[in-house]
């Protein structure tokens, strides 16, 4: 048998290339933690993919791999609560993270993980301050004082204005980053299509085209489906008896879709006031069908008979992955849908006295 031989000049070269894969790499360190596991995890859709682990030895630890695009995704240490964001690319990345709170760790390496770094800042800040007054409106709950309450919900609505306003000033500083694209991805379940449709083209053609931009664009798509002044599409999902109920078959006025769950509960402290509103229109044409996120039917069935919700009632017990829901782009729950007798919607997610008052307005 011959053996072939390749000239070193070859060999070299193979070499060479078999390096030359582009990969990103972290050199890091943990604050407090002699040794443990790191991980770079990635949440899509509700899915948590490891993309990469590490072990800590005497607070060091080294990761390197490959991504095919910019990716967003987070640190966490075994054992942890928490986790640090990075927008991971096929570069170079240092790393500090401090367990004890992870809001003091630092991300740095890149152009775009320095700007996703000024978000950060805006979001920490934000939230900080939402814990920090949390506590004292438990306190002033506690003692009834309402003047307090709504002197804390003021404040807070203000710091989040403000923190919006600093968010749209790095947008527009950068309309072409994918952290732009990103930063209205974290906003957007609660924004109106046309709220959305504006922040939207406030981005660049290159942001426009990222993964979150296209998610941006998506749930445009999804929201111009069901805008106010569409007519609301049709489904079917199974009652708590297991018959089938298409919302269009239910004839009425005025037509509540309400979606919620009995392990929400913002919804449970709601259900008071439909009950009443449905009492008092329902002579007059107001129907009501309630679509449920549960994943456990008793559950489910024990909450439409604690509450005394007497309407319709449907669910396909897929929580968050309820067709229903995902049709008509709902992010939050409760979340309420008014339709006119021609199944056209005319409201979205009033509550309390506004709720009444449309729907009295529609039965005149």
């Amino acid at each position: 048998m011959k053996k072939i031989l390749l000239p070193l000049a070859a060999i070299a070269l193979a070499v060479t290339s078999c390096n030359t894969t582009p990969k990103y790499t972290v050199a890091g360190t943990v604050e407090g933690e002699q040794t443990g596991t790191v991980y770079i995890l990635k949440r899509d859709a509700g899915v948590i993919d490891t993309l990469a682990t590490a072990q800590i030895t005497e607070g060091k630890f080294n990761i390197e791999g490959t991504v095919e695009d910019i990716t967003s995704a987070y640190f966490a240490v075994e054992g942890k609560r928490g986790g640090v964001p990075v927008f991971l690319e096929n570069k170079n990345f240092t790393v500090a993270l401090n367990t004890e709170n992870f809001g003091e760790s630092k991300v740095e390496g890149t152009e775009i993980q320095t700007l996703a770094n000024q978000f950060n800042v805006i979001s920490n800040d934000l939230r900080k301050l939402q814990s920090d007054l949390y506590k004292e409106y438990s306190a002033a709950s506690q003692a009834k004082d309402t003047a307090k309450m709504k002197e804390i919900e003021t404040t807070f609505e203000e710091a989040a204005k403000v923190a919006s306003a600093k968010e749209d000033e790095l947008i527009k500083a950068n309309p072409d980053s994918y952290v732009s694209a990103y930063i209205i991805t974290t906003k957007m379940s609660g924004l109106d299509v046309e709220e959305l449709t504006a922040k939207f083209n406030q981005l660049g053609e290159a942001a426009k085209a990222t993964v979150p931009g296209q998610k941006i664009a998506d749930r445009i798509a999804k929201l111009e489906t069901v805008a106010i002044g569409k007519v609301a599409p049709d489904f079917t999902l199974a009652t708590p008896e297991g018959d089938s109920l298409s919302m269009h078959s239910i004839k009425g006025k005025v037509k509540l879709i309400d979606f919620w769950a009995s392990w929400c509960g913002p919804c449970r402290g709601e259900n008071p006031n439909v009950v009443k509103i449905y009492e008092e229109f329902h002579p007059k044409g107001l129907e009501i069908l309630s679509v449920s996120l549960d994943r456990d039917k008793d559950a489910w069935v024990k909450a439409i008979a604690d509450d005394n919700l007497t309407w319709n009632h449907v669910s396909d017990l897929k929580f968050w992955d309820s067709e229903a829901a995902k049709l008509y782009a709902v992010n939050s729950i409760p979340h309420i849908v008014i339709l006119d007798e021609n199944n056209t919607i005319v409201a979205k997610n009033l509550r309390g006295d506004e709720l009444k008052a449309k729907i009295a307005e529609m039965l005149q």
